[in-house]
């Protein structure tokens, strides 16, 4: 992402020389040539780093650092000046400033700041993050995962902090969404900042604005007094809407306004409302195949699909089944107040062979249920009730279902590494010999 620098000088040739250096090295530059115009620049157009002159026609910079920072709290300032004193210096740092330069500077002198400044303002968006999520641990259950999938949505998180823009969280049905979604809320906001949710699908399409954008006194049949809508509600926090394709489609254009504008108006308002909420948007349908059919608009995906994360489902995510099993026996225990029942390995083998059409949700309410009827401390296998499989074949002998569990599995590892066996006995902890006696136990050719 390419970084913002703010550049506020009342000479015109500084921030002209300042703009060509630093557009060379590849930022983008906004300009301001006084106070004011700084404060409304932080606020409109998010700068990473303010360059900062000392003496500005309408204030000094030490008058003005803390406005800038109440406007961006994570915003670094450099301040720059010909009155390069000591009592300046130390007014400046103790005001916030990052670094104190004096005019006339070199261009490495500048450029060395400059990034220094911004390496600084990237450490302490992750600390923030980090600081967050272990902060606000208690209020969202964790995003369970070391596949390479899981990994790379986890790494994306921190470099979303105090990023202005929507997210996009798509997905199979069952496969964590809400979960990953309430913990990027808790990790880019504190634990006081509002997390508002709203399924799309259950807000009948006659209320969907009311209920969205707020109405005020009188502007229908029964609306006897100003309601606040779920994005004003959510201000300063997010908003999840789950099912985002259930919106009504003349409903969409007014969703993407907000989304360019961060302003709206309620049903019936003249006057514009103007709030800081993110906004997360969840579904489950193939989007590019809604816009192909008329039931979602173009322009709405592309200003959603700035961050977007796919959520892979639980059949691919390999040793993934161990860590999210352990995970939820550990909540069980603690719910049931049971802590020492565990999940044999038989159970575990089983679980790896199935298919979970219903993801991470269907696993969950399997080994609750396995969890009650539990007899002793174990899990077993046949404590395991799988949907998809009919009682006769769960009377079976445990043998012949383990094997039929093992015949797919393989065949599925198989077709996911194009018939590589060396991949595949990597990925099943298995020998080469060991999975070559299989292939011929089974007859898979």
């Amino acid at each position: 992402m390419v970084k913002k620098i703010l550049v506020c000088d009342d000479e015109a040739n500084v921030r002209e020389f300042l703009k060509d250096l630093l557009s060379l090295e590849g930022f983008a530059i906004v300009e301001a040539e006084s106070g004011a115009a700084a404060v409304d620049s932080v606020s409109r157009d998010k700068p990473d780093l303010c360059i900062l002159d000392l003496m500005l026609p309408d204030c000094t910079g030490v008058e003005l650092l803390p406005r800038l920072k109440a406007a961006n709290p994570m915003l670094s300032v450099i301040v720059i000046t010909a009155l390069g004193t000591v009592d300046n210096a130390v007014l400046s740092m103790k005001a916030g400033a990052y670094d104190f330069i004096t005019k006339p500077f070199d261009v490495d002198t500048i450029l060395i700041s400059v990034k220094r400044a911004l390496e600084f303002v990237s450490v302490s968006k992750e600390n923030t993050v980090l600081w967050n999520l272990h902060k606000n641990r208690m209020y969202y259950e964790d995003f369970i995962g070391e596949c390479q999938a899981v990994q790379s949505i986890k790494s994306l998180i921190p470099k979303l902090a105090f990023a202005d823009v929507p997210i996009l969280v798509t997905g199979e049905t069952g496969t964590g969404k809400n979960v990953l979604a309430k913990q990027i809320h808790f990790s880019l906001s504190g634990a006081q900042a509002p997390l508002v949710y709203a399924n799309c699908s259950s807000i009948p399409a006659t209320l969907f604005e009311s209920e969205l954008f707020g109405h005020e006194k009188g502007s229908f049949t029964g609306a006897s007094a100003q309601k606040k809508g779920r994005v004003e509600l959510a201000n300063g926090g997010t908003l999840l809407l789950d099912e985002i394709t259930e919106i009504p489609y003349e409903l969409q254009a007014k969703l993407l306004d907000f989304l360019q504008e961060r302003t709206f108006y309620r049903v019936g308002g003249v006057s514009p409302v103007s709030v800081e909420t993110r906004i997360i948007a969840l579904t489950n349908k193939n989007l590019p195949e809604e816009i192909k059919a008329g039931r979602f608009r173009k322009d709405l995906f592309y200003r959603l699909n700035v961050i977007h994360f796919t959520v892979p489902p639980l059949r691919d995510r390999g040793d993934d089944i161990r860590l999210i099993c352990e995970y939820l026996i550990e909540l069980l225990k603690r719910k049931y107040n049971s802590p020492s029942i565990r999940l044999s390995e038989a159970a575990l083998g089983l679980i790896r062979g199935y298919a979970w059409p219903g993801n991470v949700r269907e696993l969950k309410n399997v080994l609750e249920r396995a969890f009650i009827c539990a007899d002793g401390d174990t899990i077993e296998a046949d404590s395991l009730i799988l949907e998809e499989h009919d009682h006769a074949t769960l009377k079976r002998e445990l043998k012949d279902l383990m094997e039929d569990f093992e015949h797919d599995i393989i065949l599925r590892r198989l077709a996911y590494f194009k018939g590589s066996r060396t991949a595949t006995a990597k990925d099943l902890g298995i020998s080469i010999r060991n999975l070559q006696y299989k292939l011929e136990k089974y007859e898979i050719r």
